[in-house]
Formats: structure tokens, sequence, C-alpha cells
């Protein structure tokens, strides 16, 4: 008997994130599907790809996913290996079941539905499992030095070679060089002072959190502490604001918990927009300034 891993995936999920993932034959999965709670799940939802759904993963690097649809129906979304994303949708659960007994059974047919132009949409994140473990990397760290500090660096180093091997000709060059300067010491300095404050802190430090899961882990690598979403009071987002501010790219989520705890996350170890992402059924506070971490 063909059994393929299923998993599932609630409306208060973020893409790629599943749960009961495990072997299931076709009937097993029919079952999962007759017994999941459709109706609710549609409550305050909007139609995407990460959706309350049953997602079976093919043995072609393929996915067959059934899930909530327009006007109460229902739609299985097929992704074949070359990530081509065809649909077909259904007012009854029933009347899927034979495409999907299909699919355990042998190469999926897609002559009744319907192909989509998704160009540039990255279909395949919302098929996948994905990784919620959060550690610094040699390559993460090149990134969020470039994201952070590079341009600014970048210009400025332009500026001093640019006059060091061209010389004084005019006041104007002098004013451009002391501009230059001023970029580097304050702009270019401040951004090294906070790159690395971030680093020291994050270096060595694990973060395990998704959103639709209310346990999440913070700490140390090897023995990072269990937390539960329940007793957070509220999450400040504390960053440099506006275009033109150099430190616009370092962030920190500072979380409370009801004992009084506050956990520190820098930007450097995962993106502060997606932390909201995960934290945003919390109190929110956003406040500007200089973002360092002081213990």
């Amino acid at each position: 008997m063909t059994a393929l891993v299923t998993k599932i995936q609630y409306n208060n999920f973020e893409t790629g994130e599943f749960s009961e993932v495990r072997e299931r034959t076709y009937e097993e999965t029919v079952d999962l599907i007759e017994h999941f709670p459709w109706n609710k799940q549609r409550e305050k939802l909007v139609i995407d790809l990460t959706n309350p759904s049953v997602t079976i993963e093919g043995g072609d690097n393929d996915f067959l996913k059934f899930a909530v649809f327009y006007n109460g129906k229902y739609v299985l979304h097929y992704l074949n290996a070359e990530q081509v994303l065809y649909t077909k949708s259904f007012t009854e659960l029933k009347d899927s079941y034979p495409y999907i007994n299909h699919y355990f059974s042998s190469t999926f047919d897609t002559t009744d539905f319907k192909k989509e132009i998704t160009w540039l949409q990255h279909n395949l994140k919302h098929f996948v499992s994905q990784d919620f473990n959060y550690r610094l990397t040699p390559n993460s760290v090149r990134k969020y030095l470039f994201s952070t500090s590079g341009m600014n660096l970048s210009v400025t180093a332009f500026f001093i070679l640019f006059f060091t091997f061209n010389g004084f000709g005019k006041i104007n060059d002098i004013v451009f060089m002391v501009i230059s300067l001023w970029l580097f010491v304050i702009g270019g300095g401040l951004n090294m002072i906070l790159f690395f404050n971030y680093y020291f802190y994050a270096k060595g430090k694990l973060l395990i959190m998704s959103k639709g899961n209310d346990i999440f882990y913070y700490g140390e690598i090897d023995s990072p502490v269990k937390y539960d979403k329940k007793d957070i009071v509220q999450y400040t987002v504390k960053r440099g604001r506006g275009s033109r501010n150099v430190l616009n790219g370092f962030a920190l989520i500072l979380i409370e918990l009801k004992d009084g705890t506050l956990l520190t996350v820098p930007n450097i170890l995962v993106e502060y927009t997606a932390m909201e992402n995960k934290l945003n059924q919390y109190p929110r506070i956003e406040k500007g300034g200089f973002a360092f971490i002081s213990s």
C-alpha cells in the first residue's frame, strides 16, 4: 500500500510551517481531510498558497495541496518538479478524492487542471517545510554586514581613494574630503559599532520560533531556554527610522514576558519583519533612536 508524506497547515501558520508531518496512505489522507476543521479555518482568511490545507509530498519532487478556496469552495494545487503550478477547484470535499487517489497510484495527470502563470513568485516555498532555527552563519553575517554597512563604507572609501590619488585642486575638493571623512567617522563608525555589538551578542545563540507554535526557544545553542508566547506582555521594535538614517538597517525586537524577563533579538539573527509576523497577535510598540544592546 503506497504511503506518502502528508502534513497540515492552519490559518495562523507562516509560509513553510506545517504540523503532523508523517507518511499516510490514501485512505488515511482522506480521513485527515474529512476531519480537518475547514469552516472554522476560513475565518478572517485571505486566500493564498499558504492557507489552511493538507499537503502531500510526491516521489518526484512534486506536491499536491488540498486547501480552502473562494466562496466556500476547495482547491487542489499541484506543483510539479519544474515548479509549474496547476489548480482545480471543487464544491465538495469528495469531488477531489479521485484526483488525490490518482496522485497516490501513478503519475499525476493535469489535463483537468488550469495552468497558472506565476512568474517570479517562488511557489515552492509554500509547499516545502522550512527550518525555523535561526543562528549566525558566515553567509548570513556577510549579507547582514553588506546590507547595513556596505554601501556607506563603499561610498566613503571611494571618496577617500579619489582624493588620495588626485590631490586637492580646489576648495570644493577640500569640502568633499571633509564630508567623506565625516561619513566615515560618523556614519561608517556608528554602523560598525552596531554591527559588532549585534554580532557579539548573537554569536552562539539560537532562536527556534514559528508563527503558529506557541512554544519557542531562545538562548545558547547547546541549551536554549523554553518559552511560551502566552506569557508575552508586549514586544517593542527599536530601530533607526527614515530613509536618510545611516542606521536604519539595524533593529532590535524586545520581548517582555509576564515574569519580567526581557528577551532581546537583534535583526542580525532574524529579520525584524519576520519576528513581527511571528508575534503579530501581541501588543506592539515602536521606538526610534540608537538601537544599541547594552547588556
